[in-house]
């Protein structure tokens, strides 16, 4: 490859870095069981029963109240109104 197909090629790539990816989704499709590991470990349960603190107003949420993604568990949906040992309050 000589030097001028190199510089088309790189070029070619450095355009497509630039294109927006648009429609990414930010809640995962998978629910979060409590019987899983990482779950088991932080403490998960669907149902919080620490007043005023669930997965909904934690700062490790994202996205839709009805699709709730978490930082801590990547590709699950977590409940709403779910609680783990990890959880702070949103800013």
């Amino acid at each position: 490859m000589n030097r001028r197909d190199f510089m088309k090629i790189s070029g070619a790539a450095a355009g497509l870095a630039l294109i927006p990816v648009c429609n990414v989704a930010v809640a995962a499709d998978v629910p979060l069981s409590p019987d899983e590991p990482q779950a088991k470990a932080l403490g998960y349960v669907t149902a919080s029963t620490v007043a005023g603190s669930n997965c909904s107003n934690c700062a490790q949420s994202k996205g839709d109240p009805k699709a709730l993604g978490c930082n801590l568990f990547p590709g699950k949906q977590v409940s709403a109104t779910g609680w783990c040992k990890v959880w702070s309050k949103k800013a």
